[in-house]
């Protein structure tokens, strides 16, 4: 059974988005960095990937924002696929994200020890 099943689903997803791409996205009321346009999806994490994601893709790639994303708000535009690189079913947003579905947003810059950054 994959995570497409509604009762593996976690309620929230978390992507982190570059800062000027988020301020950008404020006025039209959704996100959709350029790396929309040049993957055709935005990477997402759920809460228990976020340390992996973070020591992987995020040390040294300055500041982002860390949004946190209602997972039912995305309907079916959020899809988890299966990556072989990590061995797990990773969210991704296949459309710009509504700013409406994003309930909560916290600045963030990756340790440079390659910690999840999260306070404990």
């Amino acid at each position: 059974m994959t995570p497409t099943s509604t009762e593996l689903r976690p309620v929230h997803v978390f992507h982190f988005a570059v800062p000027a791409a988020w301020e950008i996205a404020q006025p039209i009321g959704e996100y959709a960095p350029p790396l929309l346009a040049e993957e055709g999806f935005l990477h997402c994490a759920t809460e228990t990937q976020i340390a992996g994601v973070v020591a992987r893709y995020l040390r040294g790639a300055g500041p982002r924002v860390r949004l946190e994303i209602d997972a039912a708000a995305l309907g079916d535009s959020l899809r988890y696929e299966w990556s072989e690189g990590s061995g797990d079913y990773y969210p991704h947003v296949y459309g710009p994200i509504p700013l409406s579905a994003v309930i909560a947003t916290e600045p963030f810059e990756a340790p440079a020890d390659g910690s999840d950054g999260s306070r404990a």
